[in-house]
């Protein structure tokens, strides 16, 4: 007589949506970092692709399970909040057009946060170069703490969100150039530091090399002093600065 065997109950998949500016980018690396983003394991992804009336992502995508947020100039803060207001899961993260995903990002987040009662993961992560190979790891402080955060800014744009925090803090600020998500943070932490957990696992490969729009931006005298200025403006909006960034 054959063995039987009863189907076991199968998991129940999270949902959580993914959202990728992007404006003239490496369409090959584009290509690698969507298919990481759609192929995650043991969760159902929507992927909104943000970008600019034109841009190549729109034909190197045309394939791809993916909804598009078009408009007419590139800000990559307008575009995130163009995409924002896109997201139907519960959970959702940000992620680069550069960057790569490992498989299980979304799932390995999504747990510690049920598991821990927290709305916020920021995880470790592995710089690689531009063919993904390893450099070196990325880790943090095992704690968030809203002080340290207003020296620095170490919870990466990659976090896994709540949707219920972005709907009470959203929309980013355009007013600081490059430090939208510094801003969020801060603003989130200096109500609810609680919210946040930090996994000490690598959950996705950030790629480096000379195309880096902040190697580019490195270079540049002019940006820099800007910069600082656009940090201490935004900082002073929580009191006193401290550290590097006092005047």
């Amino acid at each position: 007589m054959p063995i039987v065997f009863r189907n076991k109950r199968k998991e129940k998949k999270h949902k959580a949506t993914i959202v990728v500016c992007t404006y003239k980018g490496n369409q090959e690396h584009l290509e690698q970092a969507v298919e990481s983003y759609l192929n995650q394991e043991g969760c159902k992804i929507q992927l909104i692709v943000s970008t600019v009336k034109g841009d190549d992502s729109l034909k190197t995508l045309a394939g791809h399970k993916i909804k598009f947020a078009i408009q007419e100039r590139p800000s990559i803060y307008q575009q995130l909040n163009n995409a924002t207001s896109l997201i139907k899961y519960d959970w959702w993260c940000y992620m680069s057009g550069n960057d790569v995903a490992l498989p299980t990002k979304v799932k390995t987040e999504i747990d510690l946060c049920i598991r821990e009662k927290k709305r916020i993961c920021y995880s470790a992560y592995n710089v690689v170069d531009s063919d993904l190979n390893f450099v070196r790891k990325a880790e943090f402080e095992e704690n968030y703490s809203f002080e340290k955060n207003l020296e620095g800014n170490f919870v990466a744009d990659t976090a896994m969100i709540h949707k219920s925090v972005s709907d009470s803090y959203l929309p980013f600020t355009e007013e600081f150039d490059n430090l939208g998500y510094w801003d969020f943070w801060l603003r989130i932490g200096q109500d609810h530091p609680e919210w946040f957990i930090y996994n000490p696992l690598s959950t996705w490969d950030y790629r480096v090399n000379d195309e880096s729009r902040h190697i580019k931006r490195s270079q540049d005298s002019k940006w820099r002093k800007q910069e600082l200025k656009d940090r201490q403006r935004m900082l002073e909006r929580f009191g006193p600065l401290r550290g590097k960034y006092a005047r």
